[in-house]
């Protein structure tokens, strides 16, 4: 309930801080010749850079504002609103060349007629073209992750001030003091958080650091690395939740990348991530030696079943790596000694190299769990399940009154999969309220 309080006053805040420029700008005396299209396109303008102001705060990851909603669902919201301030800024000249084709001649950044108000907005909006375009086509122009990060940073941060100084220098729209003053807070505010961002939260990361204590093999190509804290405590997290590490550079050079806690919560000496090698950072994982410094920020994410306490079962569904929040989440149980009942639905392309299995097969003996495996390429003489989870599957293990209020399922697994279990689990009775994705599109 404190959350959902919280949340509301939150999105009730964001709309505000959107829409009072254009308050602002519809108040005070009236210029009788401006025509009603110009106050338009400057309106839409002032939106959709309060919007671009405000993105900062929601890629800033303070815990506070992530909390009622978590983290992917604050990304995802990052991103569409990001494509909603870029329409909104480019409506802005698209407008003013409606009202007057002349305009265009201000296009010609070495025109006479183009001042440097006009060359530094249109360089704002070359700017923003070029962070929206390598936000969306980053993967498909395979486009390294910590470049893309680096430079999305970057070319933000200037971007920015430049819109800012355009709209300083924008006549008798903000020719009031207090009008003035608005963009005022705004420019203080965007510099506060990009000195928050870029400088006070690494020092704060810097200042407590973790070091490699173990490096262990798993099957399927995964490296467990447990950390151990240097002179501090260990942050709480909840089972499910996830961090960001930065190894071999410093909290400095914006290269974290984001895995799911794969420890029991109730440890308090040493986290674990489990971590499978599918890409430039995650081959290098291995490398890492005990006594190597590495800096967590966490814990993130709303995907646990620690947000819902009064539930009487539990069905977990993974698939691949995604089994790692889950087994958070198993071990948990274990060490608090939960004896609700589990069924866990673990999908694979192979079985010998399914991570955990034996420690899975252990759990059994220690929480209330049934296990399903399903294995795409099954070896000869498999007597389990094969091929890929599916509703027949699912009712063959599921007893109705398992589909019944009191049961919680949590699905992590590759995206195809995800998706097409959730047709199956709605389509077999569960409800959407009961059904919690860990989808893991955070960049």
């Amino acid at each position: 309930m404190k959350n959902k309080v919280i949340g509301t006053l939150l999105i009730l805040l964001y709309v505000f801080l959107v829409l009072v420029p254009v308050i602002i700008l519809l108040a005070g005396p009236k210029f009788s010749g401006r025509p009603a299209l110009l106050d338009l396109s400057v309106s839409l303008a002032f939106v959709g850079l309060a919007i671009m102001a405000l993105q900062f705060i929601l890629s800033a990851r303070i815990k506070s504002t992530h909390k009622p909603f978590g983290t992917d669902l604050v990304y995802f919201f990052h991103r569409q609103t990001g494509i909603a301030a870029f329409l909104l800024v480019f409506s802005h000249p698209i407008l003013l060349f409606i009202l007057d084709s002349r305009n265009l001649r201000l296009l010609n950044l070495f025109s006479a007629n183009s001042s440097a108000r006009v060359q530094i907005g249109i360089i704002a909006v070359l700017l923003l073209i070029g962070v929206v375009w390598m936000a969306e086509y980053r993967k498909k122009l395979r486009i390294p992750y910590w470049f893309w990060k680096l430079w999305h940073g970057i070319i933000a941060s200037v971007m920015i001030p430049l819109a800012l100084y355009h709209i300083f220098t924008g006549g008798n729209y903000i020719d009031l003091p207090w009008k003035k003053a608005l963009w005022i807070i705004y420019s203080i505010f965007f510099t506060l958080t990009v000195l928050y961002t870029r400088v006070i939260y690494p020092l704060r990361l810097i200042k407590n650091p973790y070091k490699i204590k173990q490096i262990k093999q798993e099957r399927g190509g995964v490296w467990t690395i447990t950390m151990e804290p240097v002179n501090h405590a260990i942050f709480k997290y909840m089972p499910g939740q996830f961090a960001w590490i930065t190894a071999w550079k410093t909290p400095f050079s914006d290269s974290e990348h984001p895995f799911t806690i794969a420890s029991s919560s109730e440890r308090n000496d040493a986290i674990e991530m489990s971590i499978k090698s599918l890409g430039k950072f995650t081959s290098k994982i291995q490398t890492l030696k005990p006594g190597d410094k590495v800096f967590v920020d966490g814990p993130y994410g709303y995907y646990s079943f620690d947000r819902y306490p009064e539930t009487d079962r539990l069905i977990f569904i993974s698939g691949g790596i995604g089994v790692t929040p889950i087994m958070s989440m198993l071990r948990s149980m274990a060490d608090r000694g939960d004896k609700r009942p589990v069924t866990l639905f673990y999908s694979n392309q192979e079985w010998d190299t399914l991570t955990f299995r034996e420690e899975i097969e252990a759990l059994q003996k220690q929480i209330n769990m049934k296990v399903i495996f399903t294995i795409e390429r099954p070896p000869q003489n498999w007597q389990g399940e094969k091929g890929y989870l599916n509703s027949t599957i699912l009712n063959k293990y599921l007893p109705p009154e398992w589909k019944s209020n009191g049961t919680e399922v949590f699905l992590c697994g590759p995206a195809p999969m995800m998706n097409a279990v959730e047709k199956v689990l709605l389509a077999s009775g569960f409800e959407e309220n009961q059904i919690h994705t860990e989808r893991f599109a955070l960049v």
